[in-house]
């Protein structure tokens, strides 16, 4: 009993030393040095700013029939332009309006955009995106949980030119695909 407790005792002062000491002191000057450069790869971002209005279908399996969708959004820099922010509304159908809001930023370490979300409807999610810029295409994917549970999206969007995009998506809740997307945006 007294070894375990002794080796207990001992691990806690060594993990509370290990934690609390092994930060270098530095002096603000030095943090500042230390700062990073903003990555060059934000600047693709700029395709998404400014004030679009999209409209699409949803599909789900437990609807008879697909739900028309449409909205506006407005995507905007933060102003040291470290990271965009979008806010919209949006409809779907006889669900209502939602509104929402996402961020995304460059993750260097990575190498992946990264984004979060949160909505009206209850909805938090997390997600990341690449951009081929070949085809003018990002390729994301993401994990979201709701009312309706926990889920996962891939899809894309396609800049058919500077003010118009196509996109696409599913939506799976484990195995089972519970919503494809698909629609147009303009640039307004």
């Amino acid at each position: 009993m007294f070894r375990k407790s002794l080796a207990v005792g001992v691990l806690c002062v060594v993990a509370a030393g290990l934690s609390s000491g092994c930060m270098k002191k530095m002096t603000v000057a030095e943090m500042k040095e230390k700062m990073p450069q903003r990555p060059a790869e934000l600047d693709e971002l700029n395709a998404f700013v400014g004030k679009w209005e999209f409209s699409g279908t949803a599909t789900m399996p437990m609807l008879e029939e697909p739900l028309k969708s449409s909205g506006s959004n407005e995507t905007k820099w933060d102003d040291s332009k470290w990271f965009t922010v979008t806010r919209g509304t949006f409809k779907m159908g006889e669900l209502g309006d939602m509104t929402g809001v996402e961020s995304w930023t460059y993750d260097t370490h990575s190498k992946k955009y990264r984004s979060t979300w949160i909505d009206s409807f209850g909805s938090v999610g997390i997600g990341e995106a690449r951009h081929e810029k070949g085809s003018n295409t990002w390729k994301y994917k993401a994990r979201s949980h709701g009312p309706w549970g926990e889920s996962c999206m891939t899809g894309k969007v396609t800049f058919e030119s500077p003010t118009k995009m196509t996109f696409e998506w599913e939506e799976y809740s484990g195995l089972m695909k519970t919503m494809e997307m698909e629609g147009t945006a303009t640039r307004k």
